[in-house]
């Protein structure tokens, strides 16, 4: 069938514009005389199936591995607690394993579902790097080492290798921090020092990320069961980052969910796709703005005990509140044009024929003649593609509408 030659996640559409595209001597389209569209499959219905079919027969013995990590970590911090290391065992036992729903919900989104077995880990001093090595030999006496990752060569599209050709490992370690450097872990060794280290986020969100897997099991590439922990500076950082989650980072995971492209350079100004991203754009930075970014400061400053620190409002004015709603509505009342430009463009013959040819079944057959009713087929296939996302799309805006109501509610600012 013609969709299945579509990628799984997203597929952009380019459509000229009535002024002809030149290309540049580099060979690169103007981007701003092109629309773009994307639409995101919805998840194989068999495979989601046999996907919690699968986390049901794992269950137990991914509960009991948790259990083992989940004491490797009280040991290490009870080791460790001079060097301002925590362990929280309410917060931690809530949650040991990702809920089934979550992990369907991160497949549907992302293709993968990574840290099925995670605990969290309070540490003060995240610029302390012996600390975490410290941490490392602690939890290596209870039998758990620090996992590895190989990573891709955009350029050969091979894994990374050295000059004898080996594949190079790489530490599964995440360093989201300022003052963290490469040359501030070569205390720790080469194979560290390859850590991904970035500064923290837009909503001055902060941490480090590892995952480790059993030292019995490290060598092994089928069993392994890696484990995640998570760094944060305290528990009022643990309450920051549930409430920012909630009231921020859930409303506009599900905005993510339209069948749209997020990406604002790939959609011509003017058009309903480049609309729909720009007002997006604004709702997540107004909500990082008031909500994520006092959060954290405040509960940094909470947890290290900083003296004399101004605590920020976290609230959203009256103003901002009815922008907020402004721009959701916004994209509610285009997201009808969109699906117009997109039916229009994808509709043609042309495109048909093109992705046609695109699809694994044409690459494998004989005959490549494409007869009139192929293409009668797959526009009837693409339309009603098309009413269904259409159709999820007008539910995820409304659902997002209560959402952004609930945020406003808790954080406007009061008479």
């Amino acid at each position: 069938m013609l969709i299945s030659a579509l990628p799984s996640i997203n597929y952009n559409y380019y459509k000229n514009t009535n002024r002809s595209v030149k290309k540049q001597n580099s060979n690169v389209n103007n981007v701003n005389n092109t629309v773009s569209f994307c639409a995101k499959l919805p998840a194989n219905t068999f495979f989601m199936d046999a996907l919690a079919r699968g986390y049901d027969t794992a269950e137990p013995t991914l509960i009991s591995t948790a259990k083992e990590f989940h004491k490797a970590l009280k040991n290490a911090v009870s080791k460790l607690k001079a060097y301002g290391f925590g362990y929280d065992e309410v917060y931690n036992s809530k949650c040991p394993i990702k809920r089934k729903s979550s992990v369907l919900d991160k497949y549907e989104r992302q293709g993968s579902a990574q840290d099925m077995i995670r605990g969290t880990v309070y540490w003060q001093d995240q610029q302390d790097v012996m600390g975490f090595k410290k941490f490392l030999d602690a939890m290596k006496e209870d039998g758990w080492e620090l996992d590895y990752i190989m990573k891709q060569d955009p350029a050969t599209k091979d894994f990374i290798r050295n000059k004898n050709g080996s594949i190079i490992k790489f530490p599964d370690l995440e360093i989201r921090q300022e003052g963290v450097t490469q040359e501030a872990l070569a205390p720790l060794g080469e194979f560290i020092q390859r850590a991904d280290i970035s500064k923290p986020r837009a909503s001055t969100y902060s941490d480090w990320q590892a995952r480790f897997v059993k030292s019995k099991d490290k060598s092994k590439s089928n069993v392994r069961h890696s484990c995640e922990v998570i760094f944060l500076y305290g528990q009022h950082y643990k309450d920051a980052k549930e409430i920012e989650h909630q009231y921020v980072y859930e409303p506009i995971r599900k905005l993510k969910k339209l069948h749209v492209d997020m990406d604002i350079e790939h959609h011509q100004k003017g058009s309903a796709g480049h609309t729909i991203v720009s007002h997006f754009n604004e709702i997540q930075k107004r909500l990082v703005q008031f909500i994520s970014q006092p959060l954290f400061v405040n509960a940094f400053n909470a947890d290290l005990i900083i003296k004399d620190a101004e605590k920020l409002p976290v609230e959203i004015s009256k103003n901002y509140a009815n922008l907020l709603m402004n721009y959701h509505s916004a994209i509610k009342r285009t997201i009808n044009k969109y699906y117009t430009e997109m039916s229009k463009y994808l509709l043609k013959d042309e495109q048909i024929v093109d992705s046609i040819k695109a699809s694994p079944l044409y690459q494998f057959r004989k005959d490549k003649t494409i007869f009139p009713k192929e293409i009668k087929d797959a526009k009837r296939e693409i339309k009603a593609r098309l009413i269904g996302w259409k159709e999820k799309d007008a539910t995820i805006i409304a659902e997002v509408e209560n959402m952004l109501k609930d945020t406003i509610d808790k954080f406007i600012v009061k008479d």
